[in-house]
Protein backbone atom coordinates (compact mmCIF):
# COMPACT_ATOMS: atom_id res chain seq x y z
CA UNK A 1 0.00 0.00 0.00
CA UNK A 2 1.63 3.44 -1.44
CA UNK A 3 1.12 6.22 1.33
CA UNK A 4 0.50 9.64 -0.07
CA UNK A 5 2.40 12.40 1.77
CA UNK A 6 0.63 15.75 1.63
CA UNK A 7 1.53 18.05 -1.17
CA UNK A 8 2.41 21.42 0.99
CA UNK A 9 1.45 23.09 -2.11
CA UNK A 10 -2.13 21.42 -2.41
CA UNK A 11 -2.22 22.52 1.03
CA UNK A 12 -0.94 26.90 0.28
CA UNK A 13 -3.73 26.31 -2.42
CA UNK A 14 -6.22 25.40 0.29
CA UNK A 15 -5.07 27.86 2.26
CA UNK A 16 -5.38 30.76 0.31
CA UNK A 17 -9.10 29.38 -0.48
CA UNK A 18 -10.23 29.46 3.16
CA UNK A 19 -8.34 32.62 3.61
CA UNK A 20 -10.12 34.13 0.50
CA UNK A 21 -13.76 33.12 1.54
CA UNK A 22 -13.26 34.24 5.03
CA UNK A 23 -12.80 37.34 3.95
CA UNK A 24 -15.51 37.51 1.56
CA UNK A 25 -17.98 36.51 4.26
CA UNK A 26 -16.54 39.07 6.13
CA UNK A 27 -17.38 41.98 3.41
CA UNK A 28 -20.86 40.05 3.20
CA UNK A 29 -21.07 40.95 6.46
CA UNK A 30 -20.24 44.50 6.78
CA UNK A 31 -21.83 45.61 3.06
CA UNK A 32 -25.11 43.23 2.80
CA UNK A 33 -25.68 41.96 6.01
CA UNK A 34 -25.95 44.97 8.39
CA UNK A 35 -27.28 47.80 6.04
CA UNK A 36 -30.03 45.23 5.35
CA UNK A 37 -31.03 44.31 8.71
CA UNK A 38 -30.67 47.79 9.83
CA UNK A 39 -33.27 48.90 6.99
CA UNK A 40 -35.16 46.35 8.42
CA UNK A 41 -35.51 47.15 11.95
CA UNK A 42 -33.48 43.99 13.65
CA UNK A 43 -30.35 46.50 14.04
CA UNK A 44 -30.60 49.70 15.95
CA UNK A 45 -29.72 53.17 14.34
CA UNK A 46 -27.16 53.56 17.07
CA UNK A 47 -25.40 49.99 16.52
CA UNK A 48 -24.47 50.87 13.04
CA UNK A 49 -23.28 54.40 14.16
CA UNK A 50 -21.13 52.96 16.73
CA UNK A 51 -20.28 49.90 14.61
CA UNK A 52 -18.97 53.01 11.60
CA UNK A 53 -16.96 55.52 14.16
CA UNK A 54 -15.42 52.16 15.28
CA UNK A 55 -14.20 51.24 11.93
CA UNK A 56 -12.26 54.76 11.67
CA UNK A 57 -10.20 53.59 14.69
CA UNK A 58 -9.28 50.53 12.39
CA UNK A 59 -8.24 52.64 9.86
CA UNK A 60 -6.14 54.39 12.28
CA UNK A 61 -5.04 51.32 13.98
CA UNK A 62 -3.94 49.83 9.83
CA UNK A 63 -1.49 53.18 10.32
CA UNK A 64 0.09 52.43 13.66
CA UNK A 65 0.95 48.92 12.95
CA UNK A 66 2.79 50.14 9.62
CA UNK A 67 4.61 52.39 11.72
CA UNK A 68 5.22 49.85 14.86
CA UNK A 69 4.53 46.47 13.67
CA UNK A 70 6.67 46.77 10.64
CA UNK A 71 9.19 49.22 11.25
CA UNK A 72 9.33 49.20 14.71
CA UNK A 73 8.49 52.65 15.68
CA UNK A 74 6.50 53.29 18.96
CA UNK A 75 5.30 56.61 18.41
CA UNK A 76 2.56 57.96 20.73
CA UNK A 77 1.23 61.00 18.99
CA UNK A 78 -1.18 58.97 16.67
CA UNK A 79 -4.61 60.59 18.25
CA UNK A 80 -3.07 63.65 17.50
CA UNK A 81 -3.00 63.24 13.95
CA UNK A 82 -6.50 61.64 14.34
CA UNK A 83 -7.89 64.78 15.69
CA UNK A 84 -6.13 67.14 13.29
CA UNK A 85 -8.08 65.73 10.21
CA UNK A 86 -11.04 65.34 12.69
CA UNK A 87 -10.92 68.96 13.51
CA UNK A 88 -10.71 70.08 9.44
CA UNK A 89 -13.71 68.55 8.85
CA UNK A 90 -15.52 69.49 12.06
CA UNK A 91 -14.75 73.34 10.90
CA UNK A 92 -16.37 72.87 8.12
CA UNK A 93 -18.99 70.78 9.42
CA UNK A 94 -19.67 74.12 12.36
CA UNK A 95 -20.17 76.41 9.29
CA UNK A 96 -23.64 76.91 7.32
CA UNK A 97 -22.23 75.94 4.40
CA UNK A 98 -21.39 72.54 5.94
CA UNK A 99 -25.09 71.90 7.83
CA UNK A 100 -23.49 73.93 10.94
CA UNK A 101 -26.42 74.45 13.54
CA UNK A 102 -26.00 78.21 13.76
CA UNK A 103 -28.06 81.12 14.74
CA UNK A 104 -28.53 84.63 14.22
CA UNK A 105 -28.73 85.59 16.84
CA UNK A 106 -24.85 84.31 17.04
CA UNK A 107 -24.17 86.19 13.77
CA UNK A 108 -24.75 82.92 11.69
CA UNK A 109 -21.38 81.83 12.64
CA UNK A 110 -20.57 78.75 15.14
CA UNK A 111 -21.70 79.80 19.08
CA UNK A 112 -18.52 79.43 20.78
CA UNK A 113 -17.26 82.36 18.64
CA UNK A 114 -20.12 84.63 20.88
CA UNK A 115 -18.07 83.41 24.30
CA UNK A 116 -14.71 84.73 22.70
CA UNK A 117 -16.44 88.16 21.67
CA UNK A 118 -16.00 87.43 18.28
CA UNK A 119 -18.75 88.62 16.04
CA UNK A 120 -17.04 87.55 12.57
CA UNK A 121 -15.82 84.89 11.04
CA UNK A 122 -11.67 84.89 11.27
CA UNK A 123 -10.49 85.15 7.97
CA UNK A 124 -8.77 81.78 8.17
CA UNK A 125 -11.72 80.23 8.78
CA UNK A 126 -13.48 81.09 5.62
CA UNK A 127 -12.19 78.80 3.30
CA UNK A 128 -13.35 76.19 4.89
CA UNK A 129 -16.38 76.61 4.06
CA UNK A 130 -15.11 74.51 1.00
CA UNK A 131 -16.10 71.01 1.19
CA UNK A 132 -13.09 69.75 -1.20
CA UNK A 133 -10.43 72.67 0.65
CA UNK A 134 -11.15 70.91 4.56
CA UNK A 135 -10.73 67.63 3.24
CA UNK A 136 -7.23 68.67 1.40
CA UNK A 137 -6.36 70.68 4.58
CA UNK A 138 -7.33 67.40 6.93
CA UNK A 139 -4.76 65.17 5.43
CA UNK A 140 -1.97 67.50 3.62
CA UNK A 141 -1.47 69.42 6.96
CA UNK A 142 -1.14 66.02 9.59
CA UNK A 143 1.15 65.15 6.60
CA UNK A 144 3.26 68.08 6.56
CA UNK A 145 3.74 68.38 9.77
CA UNK A 146 4.95 64.89 10.13
CA UNK A 147 6.74 65.42 7.52
CA UNK A 148 8.87 67.97 9.51
CA UNK A 149 8.64 66.88 12.55
CA UNK A 150 9.65 63.03 11.11
CA UNK A 151 13.07 64.77 8.78
CA UNK A 152 14.22 66.61 12.32
CA UNK A 153 14.17 63.61 14.75
CA UNK A 154 15.31 61.03 12.35
CA UNK A 155 18.20 63.03 10.90
CA UNK A 156 19.21 63.73 14.44
CA UNK A 157 19.26 59.65 14.82
CA UNK A 158 16.47 59.32 17.57
CA UNK A 159 14.86 56.09 17.81
CA UNK A 160 13.78 53.54 20.34
CA UNK A 161 12.54 55.02 23.50
CA UNK A 162 13.90 58.26 22.94
CA UNK A 163 11.44 58.55 19.66
CA UNK A 164 8.47 57.38 22.22
CA UNK A 165 8.87 60.07 24.64
CA UNK A 166 9.60 62.80 22.41
CA UNK A 167 6.13 61.97 20.49
CA UNK A 168 4.67 61.62 23.79
CA UNK A 169 5.98 65.33 24.25
CA UNK A 170 4.20 66.13 21.09
CA UNK A 171 0.93 64.85 21.59
CA UNK A 172 1.16 66.34 25.53
CA UNK A 173 1.64 70.04 23.99
CA UNK A 174 -1.20 69.89 21.30
CA UNK A 175 -3.62 68.72 23.81
CA UNK A 176 -2.08 71.83 25.65
CA UNK A 177 -2.74 74.25 22.75
CA UNK A 178 -6.06 73.31 21.59
CA UNK A 179 -7.54 73.41 24.86
CA UNK A 180 -6.66 77.14 25.06
CA UNK A 181 -9.67 79.44 23.85
CA UNK A 182 -7.11 81.84 21.95
CA UNK A 183 -6.37 78.87 19.59
CA UNK A 184 -10.47 80.12 18.49
CA UNK A 185 -11.21 76.15 18.11
CA UNK A 186 -13.65 75.81 20.89
CA UNK A 187 -11.36 75.18 23.61
CA UNK A 188 -11.90 72.23 25.85
CA UNK A 189 -15.50 71.92 24.61
CA UNK A 190 -14.17 71.22 20.69
CA UNK A 191 -16.28 71.64 18.14
CA UNK A 192 -20.09 70.48 17.69
CA UNK A 193 -23.27 71.60 16.85
CA UNK A 194 -22.98 69.96 13.44
CA UNK A 195 -26.28 69.30 11.25
CA UNK A 196 -28.52 66.97 13.77
CA UNK A 197 -29.37 64.55 10.56
CA UNK A 198 -25.42 63.55 10.21
CA UNK A 199 -25.86 60.44 13.33
CA UNK A 200 -29.65 60.40 13.75
CA UNK A 201 -30.82 60.07 10.57
CA UNK A 202 -30.63 56.35 8.74
CA UNK A 203 -29.55 57.45 5.38
CA UNK A 204 -27.02 59.53 6.67
CA UNK A 205 -25.74 56.88 9.48
CA UNK A 206 -25.64 53.57 6.70
CA UNK A 207 -24.32 56.33 3.83
CA UNK A 208 -21.04 57.16 6.77
CA UNK A 209 -20.82 53.50 7.59
CA UNK A 210 -20.24 52.20 4.19
CA UNK A 211 -17.67 54.69 3.57
CA UNK A 212 -16.07 54.17 6.05
CA UNK A 213 -16.01 50.56 5.45
CA UNK A 214 -15.24 51.01 1.79
CA UNK A 215 -12.10 53.85 2.79
CA UNK A 216 -10.99 51.28 5.07
CA UNK A 217 -11.30 48.34 2.67
CA UNK A 218 -9.08 50.79 -0.05
CA UNK A 219 -6.46 51.26 2.89
CA UNK A 220 -6.01 47.84 3.71
CA UNK A 221 -5.57 46.57 0.26
CA UNK A 222 -2.88 50.19 -0.10
CA UNK A 223 -1.11 49.03 2.82
CA UNK A 224 -1.48 45.60 2.02
CA UNK A 225 0.77 46.40 -1.05
CA UNK A 226 3.10 48.07 0.44
CA UNK A 227 4.10 45.25 3.14
CA UNK A 228 4.39 42.59 0.26
CA UNK A 229 6.62 45.11 -2.10
CA UNK A 230 9.98 45.66 -1.77
CA UNK A 231 9.26 48.60 0.34
CA UNK A 232 7.55 46.45 3.20
CA UNK A 233 10.61 44.32 3.44
CA UNK A 234 12.46 47.70 3.46
CA UNK A 235 10.63 48.95 6.37
CA UNK A 236 11.15 45.04 8.30
CA UNK A 237 14.65 45.49 7.52
CA UNK A 238 14.47 48.70 9.45
CA UNK A 239 13.41 47.31 12.59
CA UNK A 240 15.32 44.40 12.01
CA UNK A 241 18.63 45.20 10.58
CA UNK A 242 19.06 48.67 10.41
CA UNK A 243 22.85 48.64 11.11
CA UNK A 244 23.02 46.66 7.64
CA UNK A 245 21.01 48.69 6.16
CA UNK A 246 22.91 51.47 6.68
CA UNK A 247 26.53 49.28 5.11
CA UNK A 248 23.90 47.91 2.17
CA UNK A 249 23.86 51.88 1.24
CA UNK A 250 20.50 52.25 2.25
CA UNK A 251 18.86 55.22 3.73
CA UNK A 252 17.15 53.51 7.00
CA UNK A 253 15.85 57.95 7.80
CA UNK A 254 14.25 58.29 4.76
CA UNK A 255 12.07 54.62 5.25
CA UNK A 256 11.23 55.46 8.90
CA UNK A 257 10.36 59.01 7.88
CA UNK A 258 8.10 57.41 4.92
CA UNK A 259 6.21 55.10 7.65
CA UNK A 260 5.66 58.03 9.84
CA UNK A 261 3.87 60.10 7.48
CA UNK A 262 1.81 56.91 6.19
CA UNK A 263 0.63 56.73 9.51
CA UNK A 264 0.01 60.57 10.29
CA UNK A 265 -1.45 60.52 7.13
CA UNK A 266 -4.18 57.06 7.81
CA UNK A 267 -4.77 58.76 11.45
CA UNK A 268 -5.99 61.82 9.69
CA UNK A 269 -8.65 59.93 7.43
CA UNK A 270 -9.78 57.89 10.37
CA UNK A 271 -10.39 61.52 12.26
CA UNK A 272 -12.16 63.12 9.15
CA UNK A 273 -14.54 59.80 8.94
CA UNK A 274 -15.07 59.71 12.56
CA UNK A 275 -16.43 63.64 13.48
CA UNK A 276 -19.20 63.23 11.14
CA UNK A 277 -20.03 59.89 13.06
CA UNK A 278 -19.68 61.32 16.35
CA UNK A 279 -21.29 64.54 15.85
CA UNK A 280 -18.65 66.48 18.50
CA UNK A 281 -14.47 66.95 18.55
CA UNK A 282 -11.96 67.23 21.41
CA UNK A 283 -8.77 67.70 22.22
CA UNK A 284 -9.48 65.14 24.53
CA UNK A 285 -9.14 62.92 21.73
CA UNK A 286 -5.76 63.56 21.65
CA UNK A 287 -4.51 63.07 25.25
CA UNK A 288 -1.32 60.47 25.08
CA UNK A 289 -3.45 58.18 27.15
CA UNK A 290 -5.68 57.84 23.75
CA UNK A 291 -2.56 57.18 22.15
CA UNK A 292 -1.17 54.68 24.13
CA UNK A 293 -5.03 53.45 23.87
CA UNK A 294 -4.22 52.87 20.09
CA UNK A 295 -1.49 51.08 20.95
CA UNK A 296 -2.94 48.60 22.93
CA UNK A 297 -5.44 47.99 19.73
CA UNK A 298 -2.54 47.01 18.04
CA UNK A 299 -1.03 44.65 20.54
CA UNK A 300 -4.07 42.71 21.31
CA UNK A 301 -5.07 42.44 17.86
CA UNK A 302 -1.22 41.45 16.50
CA UNK A 303 1.72 43.41 15.38
CA UNK A 304 3.40 42.72 11.83
CA UNK A 305 0.22 41.39 10.70
CA UNK A 306 -2.67 44.26 9.31
CA UNK A 307 -5.82 42.64 9.44
CA UNK A 308 -4.79 41.55 13.31
CA UNK A 309 -4.60 45.46 14.09
CA UNK A 310 -8.18 46.14 12.66
CA UNK A 311 -9.85 43.13 15.04
CA UNK A 312 -8.17 44.40 18.23
CA UNK A 313 -9.28 47.79 17.42
CA UNK A 314 -12.64 46.62 16.78
CA UNK A 315 -12.89 44.18 19.90
CA UNK A 316 -11.03 46.69 22.17
CA UNK A 317 -13.36 49.18 21.37
CA UNK A 318 -16.18 47.39 21.72
CA UNK A 319 -14.85 45.64 24.77
CA UNK A 320 -14.98 48.96 26.49
CA UNK A 321 -18.32 50.08 25.27
CA UNK A 322 -19.45 46.92 26.99
CA UNK A 323 -18.00 47.16 30.30
CA UNK A 324 -18.54 50.62 30.68
CA UNK A 325 -22.25 50.62 30.02
CA UNK A 326 -23.21 47.79 32.38
CA UNK A 327 -20.01 48.06 34.67
CA UNK A 328 -17.92 51.29 34.64
CA UNK A 329 -15.65 51.11 38.05
CA UNK A 330 -14.79 46.97 36.22
CA UNK A 331 -13.43 48.73 32.88
CA UNK A 332 -9.66 49.89 34.44
CA UNK A 333 -9.45 46.40 35.83
CA UNK A 334 -10.62 44.51 32.34
CA UNK A 335 -7.71 47.53 30.37
CA UNK A 336 -5.44 46.38 32.80
CA UNK A 337 -6.35 42.61 32.48
CA UNK A 338 -6.33 42.93 28.99
CA UNK A 339 -2.89 44.16 28.47
CA UNK A 340 -1.13 41.63 30.85
CA UNK A 341 -3.08 38.80 29.28
CA UNK A 342 -1.86 39.88 26.23
CA UNK A 343 2.05 40.25 27.25
CA UNK A 344 2.28 36.78 29.59
CA UNK A 345 -0.43 34.65 27.48
CA UNK A 346 -0.27 35.14 24.23
CA UNK A 347 2.02 38.13 23.19
CA UNK A 348 1.55 37.27 19.07
CA UNK A 349 -2.44 38.42 20.27
CA UNK A 350 -4.99 37.07 18.10
CA UNK A 351 -3.21 36.15 15.12
CA UNK A 352 -1.29 33.80 17.06
CA UNK A 353 -5.11 31.91 17.70
CA UNK A 354 -6.18 32.27 14.27
CA UNK A 355 -2.09 30.84 12.88
CA UNK A 356 -3.17 27.83 14.89
CA UNK A 357 -6.69 27.68 13.88
CA UNK A 358 -5.10 27.71 10.18
CA UNK A 359 -2.83 24.71 10.81
CA UNK A 360 -5.57 23.13 11.88
CA UNK A 361 -7.47 23.98 8.17
CA UNK A 362 -4.26 22.74 6.16
CA UNK A 363 -3.99 19.63 8.51
CA UNK A 364 -7.50 18.47 7.38
CA UNK A 365 -10.02 20.28 10.03
CA UNK A 366 -13.80 20.50 9.10
CA UNK A 367 -14.95 24.54 8.98
CA UNK A 368 -18.06 23.75 8.26
CA UNK A 369 -19.30 22.83 11.38
CA UNK A 370 -18.24 26.28 13.18
CA UNK A 371 -19.61 28.54 10.42
CA UNK A 372 -23.16 26.59 10.48
CA UNK A 373 -22.93 26.97 13.84
CA UNK A 374 -22.30 30.87 13.87
CA UNK A 375 -24.74 31.11 11.44
CA UNK A 376 -27.60 29.18 13.73
CA UNK A 377 -26.71 30.79 16.31
CA UNK A 378 -27.39 34.39 14.77
CA UNK A 379 -30.43 33.39 12.72
CA UNK A 380 -31.77 32.50 16.76
CA UNK A 381 -31.05 35.94 17.85
CA UNK A 382 -32.68 37.29 14.61
CA UNK A 383 -36.14 35.48 15.29
CA UNK A 384 -35.87 36.57 19.06
CA UNK A 385 -35.46 40.45 17.65
CA UNK A 386 -38.04 39.64 15.45
CA UNK A 387 -42.04 40.39 15.69
CA UNK A 388 -41.70 36.47 16.45
CA UNK A 389 -39.92 36.59 19.35
CA UNK A 390 -42.41 37.98 21.93
CA UNK A 391 -44.65 34.67 21.24
CA UNK A 392 -41.98 32.20 21.33
CA UNK A 393 -41.47 31.21 25.68
CA UNK A 394 -38.59 31.12 27.54
CA UNK A 395 -36.70 31.86 24.66
CA UNK A 396 -36.73 28.51 23.27
CA UNK A 397 -35.01 29.53 20.03
CA UNK A 398 -31.67 30.83 21.88
CA UNK A 399 -31.41 28.07 24.26
CA UNK A 400 -32.06 25.47 20.97
CA UNK A 401 -29.65 27.20 18.45
CA UNK A 402 -26.69 26.76 21.24
CA UNK A 403 -27.29 23.41 21.98
CA UNK A 404 -26.67 23.28 18.04
CA UNK A 405 -24.04 25.61 17.81
CA UNK A 406 -22.10 23.37 20.53
CA UNK A 407 -22.55 20.11 18.15
CA UNK A 408 -21.64 21.65 15.28
CA UNK A 409 -18.85 23.38 17.11
CA UNK A 410 -17.45 19.82 18.82
CA UNK A 411 -17.93 18.42 14.94
CA UNK A 412 -14.57 20.30 14.04
CA UNK A 413 -12.43 19.11 17.20
CA UNK A 414 -10.56 22.34 16.27
CA UNK A 415 -10.20 24.02 20.22
CA UNK A 416 -8.31 27.29 18.57
CA UNK A 417 -11.60 27.46 16.16
CA UNK A 418 -14.24 27.15 18.95
CA UNK A 419 -12.92 30.03 21.14
CA UNK A 420 -12.36 32.40 18.02
CA UNK A 421 -16.01 31.03 16.61
CA UNK A 422 -17.17 32.15 20.30
CA UNK A 423 -15.13 35.89 20.09
CA UNK A 424 -16.94 36.27 16.76
CA UNK A 425 -20.51 35.32 18.21
CA UNK A 426 -20.16 37.31 21.28
CA UNK A 427 -18.93 40.29 19.80
CA UNK A 428 -20.73 40.26 16.71
CA UNK A 429 -24.14 39.94 19.12
CA UNK A 430 -23.05 42.88 20.96
CA UNK A 431 -22.26 45.16 17.64
CA UNK A 432 -25.68 44.08 16.69
CA UNK A 433 -27.31 44.95 19.40
CA UNK A 434 -29.02 41.29 19.59
CA UNK A 435 -28.29 39.95 23.19
CA UNK A 436 -30.99 38.07 24.55
CA UNK A 437 -32.30 38.61 27.80
CA UNK A 438 -31.26 35.23 29.05
CA UNK A 439 -27.67 36.57 28.37
CA UNK A 440 -28.47 40.18 30.15
CA UNK A 441 -29.46 38.50 33.26
CA UNK A 442 -27.42 38.87 36.27
CA UNK A 443 -25.76 36.63 38.50
CA UNK A 444 -24.13 37.65 41.75
CA UNK A 445 -24.57 41.20 40.69
CA UNK A 446 -22.55 40.54 37.23
CA UNK A 447 -24.49 39.84 33.73
CA UNK A 448 -24.33 36.22 32.45
CA UNK A 449 -22.65 37.17 29.23
CA UNK A 450 -18.99 38.67 31.50
CA UNK A 451 -18.83 34.94 32.62
CA UNK A 452 -19.17 33.46 28.80
CA UNK A 453 -16.16 36.58 28.13
CA UNK A 454 -14.17 35.39 31.04
CA UNK A 455 -14.69 31.87 29.48
CA UNK A 456 -13.39 32.71 25.86
CA UNK A 457 -10.43 34.49 27.67
CA UNK A 458 -9.79 31.22 29.27
CA UNK A 459 -10.22 29.55 26.37
CA UNK A 460 -7.32 31.71 24.57
CA UNK A 461 -4.93 31.66 27.38
CA UNK A 462 -5.49 27.72 27.48
CA UNK A 463 -5.17 27.56 23.61
CA UNK A 464 -2.00 29.08 23.91
CA UNK A 465 -0.35 27.18 26.63
CA UNK A 466 -1.40 24.04 24.69
CA UNK A 467 0.51 25.13 21.96
CA UNK A 468 3.84 25.82 23.62
CA UNK A 469 3.50 22.68 25.95
CA UNK A 470 3.47 20.94 22.72
CA UNK A 471 6.33 22.54 21.64
CA UNK A 472 8.25 21.94 24.75
CA UNK A 473 7.24 18.31 24.60
CA UNK A 474 8.74 17.79 20.75
CA UNK A 475 12.00 18.89 21.80
CA UNK A 476 12.62 17.07 24.85
CA UNK A 477 11.60 14.07 22.59
CA UNK A 478 13.80 14.51 19.37
CA UNK A 479 15.13 11.64 18.89
CA UNK A 480 18.89 12.29 19.48
CA UNK A 481 21.66 12.71 16.42
CA UNK A 482 24.90 11.02 16.45
CA UNK A 483 27.58 13.49 16.05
Amino acid sequence: MINHKPNPLDADQELRKFRKRMALGVLIFLFAVVPVLSCYGLVDDTNVNKLGRYLCFAIVALGIDLLWGYTGLLGLCQAFFFCLGGYAMAMHLSLPQGGGNVRPEYHNIPQFFFFNNVDVLPSWWSPFSSLSFALAVAVLIPALIATIFGFTVFRSRVKGVYFAIITQAVAWGAFLLFCRNEMLLGGTNGLTNFHPALNRNLGWILFFYLLTGAVLVMLFLGAKHIAESRLGRLLVAVRDKEMLLNFMAYRPQSVKLFAFVIAAVFAAIGGILYVPQNGIITPNIMRVEDSIWMIIWVALGGRGRLWGAMAGALLVNYAYSITTSDMPRAWPFLEGGMFLVVVMLFPSGLVGLWDRFERDVVSGVRVSGILTAIAVGFLALLIDKSSWGPHIPYNITFWVASAMMLLFALRTVSLSGMVLAAITFFFGMEALGLVPKALQAAWLGVPVKYYILLAMLGGIAFTSRVGVLRQALGRCYEPATEH
